[in-house]
């Protein structure tokens, strides 16, 4: 063993600052949310339709069930970062956050240039800062209008906002998530399939009128659509404000980008009923009998809530399951084709290759796990309704001539969010189910 004695002040400096600065780099890649963090999502109309906030908000209380967290949303429609600056004491100060993500250029392009944009943001993290908060800086949604980065059209100045936020936050050393650019190609290359998908969305709903004169033709199309092995996706809404289904994508690329968790557990067995690895879960109380398996399973955490009407930008965009990497794994199966049922709800009907490979939970939309999803879904969404009230009695109560009335209604109301932050914590609860797997005839 050798020993170095560090004699040198100057060399022991330049090996500390060095560590020091590592460890700092370290600190910056992980994904930046700390027990007891309040982290205001400040933004414009896109954060105001509560739809990738709410979905960005749901993982964390599923990935991270340890740590204890709120989420509040500050998006108001047109906003810009001067805009924001002039509500910020009352409508983002007033929740005494530890962390403050800003989401805006949408509007920003219209008035103001990049270098203005980016003087503005500067300011604005420098007002985050004065009240002890941590900002983290999220680029703008594209438009979704068929551009690609081969060709910017619309986007040109929304490029050049992303690539010059990116510089900002290295030179500040804060988080930074680029939707911008995880989504662009993504939207622009899908957008011709998109009328299709409309489209087919009227024809289903013709195709539920019995009344309506040729509606078997509908049917007969719509079937052939459904065995088709490519099937379009909208990501609903307008160009500027996408649905569910585009919203969803945004919130993974934002996750993904902040080097979120995307380890759920991982549970593999044997036809014989024998546990081979667990990690991230328990599998107890395993039974293989009559060709059946059945085990109790106990998860660390849990998947990433999946709202029914985004489902179908699954397959589009790979990040969303890559972010919820929920195993089962089963080797050894003797029949072709089983039934998996979850607290005794079928879940899915897979092949027994199928799960020799390992299949990924958080795919299924049916079954206890989805369900639970659906649930902190709903749990977050009734949070934030209790926090637009509380936002519109802040900003009276925030006034000079306000009464001891406003202010004791305004708190009052944040004692009714820190109830429903519970509601939300207490769905995301990992719970016990009982998986059984079934030869399917």
């Amino acid at each position: 063993m050798c020993t170095v004695q560090m004699r040198n002040p100057l060399f022991l400096g330049i090996i500390l600052a060095t560590l020091g600065a590592a460890g700092q780099a370290s600190a910056a890649e992980a994904f930046p949310l700390r027990n007891g963090d309040t982290w205001v999502m400040s933004g414009d109309s896109i954060t105001a339709q509560h739809l990738h906030s709410n979905y960005f908000e749901a993982f964390c209380y599923a990935r991270y069930p340890r740590l204890e967290f709120r989420f509040r949303n500050s998006g108001v429609g047109g906003d810009t970062i001067p805009k924001l600056m002039a509500r910020f004491d009352w409508d983002v100060a007033a929740w005494k956050p530890t962390v403050v993500s800003v989401e805006l250029g949408m509007n920003d392009q219209g008035g103001f240039s990049v270098d203005q944009y980016i003087t503005n943001m500067r300011g604005l993290s420098e007002r985050i800062k004065s009240i002890s908060a941590r900002p983290v800086f999220f680029t703008s949604s594209p438009i979704n209008n068929g551009d690609t980065s081969a060709k910017l059209g619309g986007n040109t100045k929304l490029n050049e906002f992303a690539l010059a936020l990116k510089s900002l936050a290295a030179e500040q050393g804060a988080p930074f998530a680029d939707q911008f650019h995880s989504v662009l190609d993504v939207w622009g290359r899908n957008k011709p399939k998109e009328n299709l998908a409309n489209a087919l969305a009227s024809i289903r709903t013709a195709a539920q009128d019995d009344t309506l004169a040729g509606v078997e033709h509908l049917r007969a199309f719509l079937s052939a659509q459904e065995k088709s092995t490519e099937h379009p996706v909208s990501m609903q809404g307008d160009p500027v404000h996408p649905g569910p289904p585009g919203q969803l994508i945004m919130a993974a690329a934002l996750l993904k980008e902040l080097g979120a968790d995307g380890f759920v557990s991982s549970a593999t067995l044997d036809a014989s009923g024998k546990v081979i690895e667990a990690k991230g879960c328990t599998a107890e109380g395993v039974v293989a009998q009559g060709g059946k398996l059945a085990f109790d399973r106990l998860d660390e955490s849990i998947a990433f809530p999946i709202p029914d009407e985004a489902r179908s930008v699954l397959a589009l965009f790979p990040t969303i399951l890559e972010l919820s990497q929920y195993r089962l794994r089963v080797s050894d199966l003797p029949s072709e084709r089983y039934t998996l049922r979850v607290d005794g709800e079928t879940t899915a009907t897979l092949t027994a290759q199928e799960l020799e490979h390992g299949i990924n939970l958080t795919s299924f939309g049916q079954g206890p796990i989805a369900a639970q999803g659906k649930r902190v879904l709903d749990a977050v969404r009734a949070k934030e309704q209790l926090v637009g009230q509380w936002r519109s009695q802040s900003r009276a109560a925030s006034a000079s001539d306000a009464t001891a009335e406003a202010k004791e209604k305004l708190a009052s109301l944040f004692r009714a969010v820190e109830d429903a932050d519970a509601m939300i914590r207490a769905e995301a609860k990992p719970r016990k189910f009982r998986c059984e797997l079934s030869p399917a005839h």
